[in-house]
């Protein structure tokens, strides 16, 4: 769009543009043509018109910092843009933060600490998957164990884990067989 003394801006335009029609449609009006010819555009004359006006009327309302309006739109979406980005930018250090500090928590459990000590000392001794798998199984429902484990001396360890998944066996089996009768 060309800006500058002597150019139009958008509501000349649309005036000039409104004016235009209706001098076609009175020409039209005059020379006989078919009158539903002339009312289809007159129509949308008028409510160009009216909507126009309520735009000019919008506006002018409106502090504009330049004389075109869609200039002035722009920047106004340019800056709610920017209050978005900022927004959301907030929030996303927010989340680290929180992510961080969950972090920080989980790693000074001293139980989640024990229990990872535990799980390495039962692969260490080279228990299959499935039983240190059973073995971390126990030691969430009975945090004891893990204490007992690291106060046996190695030697002992390995028996004392094979001891514990046997008796967590049979624990499972006398449930079964509760469930049963039941």
């Amino acid at each position: 769009m060309a800006t500058g003394e002597g150019a139009e801006d958008m509501t000349d335009a649309v005036q000039n543009l409104e004016e235009e029609l209706v001098r076609v449609n009175a020409n039209d009006e005059e020379d006989g043509e078919h009158m539903t010819s002339v009312e289809t555009p007159r129509r949308s004359v008028d409510s160009t018109s009216s909507s126009s006006k309520k735009r000019k009327k919008e506006w002018k309302g409106m502090k504009t910092s330049s004389s075109d309006p869609l200039l002035d739109v722009f920047n106004e979406v340019s800056g709610d843009l920017k209050v978005a980005t900022m927004s959301i930018g907030k929030m996303a250090q927010a989340m680290d933060r929180e992510a961080s500090n969950q972090e920080k928590a989980r790693d000074e459990d001293p139980q989640q600490k024990l229990r990872e000590k535990a799980i390495n000392e039962i692969r260490r001794l080279e228990f299959t998957g499935s039983e240190v798998i059973k073995a971390a199984g126990v030691f969430v429902r009975m945090p004891d164990q893990m204490g007992m484990l690291f106060a046996l001396p190695e030697p002992l360890r390995r028996e004392y884990i094979v001891d514990m998944l046997r008796d967590e066996a049979a624990r499972r089996e006398r449930e079964v067989k509760v469930k049963v009768l039941v």
